[in-house]
């Protein structure tokens, strides 16, 4: 099971490094954030929409329903970061604009952007660097286009609806 991004010229699938034909962008994550102080959210961010005004005579809610696009994916790496090479990759499917990819971490796959702004931040790894060696942590946010579940949907984007 590997975490991957990678680019919508393929079908969707879990395993994106073996795909015939390969995917034209494909960014593995070398180590799974599944370390104590590393964090894997499927369902960060907060889900629904409205408001709610409170008023001298009480309060007017307003209440617009939950859309897909409110779920963020959010991943970090801390304690076994990453190397230079693979934050140099990220960096620029994070760069580009509009840019859409599929997610996957073995299980799911989901379409997804990165979030604007803070959806990909990374920072030295000091402990790392004094053992002389040049490696990462990062923070990853995503914001779900659509979510493709293996086992429900077979990877028909027309089943996202109960996603």
């Amino acid at each position: 099971m590997d975490f991957a991004f990678y680019s919508t010229d393929i079908d969707p699938t879990t395993d994106p490094a073996n795909a015939d034909p390969a995917p034209d962008t494909l960014v593995v994550l070398e180590d799974l954030p599944t370390d104590d102080g590393d964090s894997y959210d499927l369902h960060g961010g907060e889900v629904g929409r409205g408001t709610v005004f409170q008023t001298l005579g009480g309060a007017v809610v307003q209440d617009f329903g939950v859309f897909l696009e409110d779920l963020h994916l959010s991943f970090s790496k801390e304690k076994a970061p990453v190397s230079a090479a693979t934050i140099s990759q990220l960096k620029a499917i994070h760069e580009i604009i509009d840019g859409e990819y599929y997610f996957t971490d073995g299980y799911d796959v989901w379409l997804v952007r990165f979030l604007r702004p803070g959806g990909f931040r990374y920072r030295r790894n000091l402990y790392w660097a004094y053992q002389g060696q040049s490696a990462y942590s990062y923070e990853i946010e995503l914001i779900v286009s659509a979510h493709l579940k293996r086992a429900d949907c077979g990877f028909n984007l027309e089943c996202v609806a109960g996603s």
